[in-house]
């Protein structure tokens, strides 16, 4: 999905005990430039090894917490979004997104700007697959979408697609199934 980019390196003594590692890399690790998005961390998987090479595919991704907390004020209102969705290629994910406003929001808004998240999220990985989809979320271009569409229920500071996981990652807590 992004290339021929080396990750790292890690031993073993067998190949084979190697399928199904896990390791992460920042953004800027894997472009090999400093960039702004370096609070966002690539969750990669090894799926297959050809001999003193491992090849990994992507799992997710994740927001540092500590940015998080930085965008998290007294008197403004977060809004949390958890949806499982179905790309285009058929790629099952749970995508988590986090909504920041310039102030308090009343519920009636809270539910308005959630939707609003839930149905972008869904509708694009439905028209995306897998590669193109990941790419919107890491570049930023799908949390913009949702922040155009949102501000105009209220005024919001902020939208982060704070973490993805493919196969899917579990049951939302609040959010839509999705399956076609």
């Amino acid at each position: 999905m992004f290339g021929d980019i080396k990750a790292g390196d890690t031993v073993a003594d067998e190949p084979s005990k190697l399928i199904g590692r896990r390791m992460g890399m920042t953004l800027g690790d894997l472009t090999g430039k400093l960039i702004k998005s370096s609070n966002l961390k690539l969750v990669l998987e090894i799926d297959e090894v050809d001999h003193n090479t491992a090849y990994t595919k992507f799992i997710g991704h994740k927001v540092d917490n500590g940015y998080l907390r930085s965008l998290a004020r007294k008197g403004i209102s977060k809004i949390d979004s958890n949806v499982n969705v179905m790309t285009k290629d058929g790629v099952e994910m749970c995508v988590k997104s986090s909504s920041f406003t310039l102030r308090k929001a009343s519920e009636t808004q809270v539910k308005l700007i959630r939707k609003v998240m839930e149905d972008i999220i869904i509708n694009r990985a439905r028209s995306l697959e897998l590669n193109k989809y990941i790419q919107e979320i890491i570049l930023g271009k799908l949390s913009s979408d949702i922040y155009k569409a949102a501000k105009k229920v209220y005024p919001l500071r902020r939208v982060e697609i704070t973490k993805t996981e493919t196969g899917g990652g579990g049951s939302p807590a609040r959010g839509k199934e999705v399956t076609e």
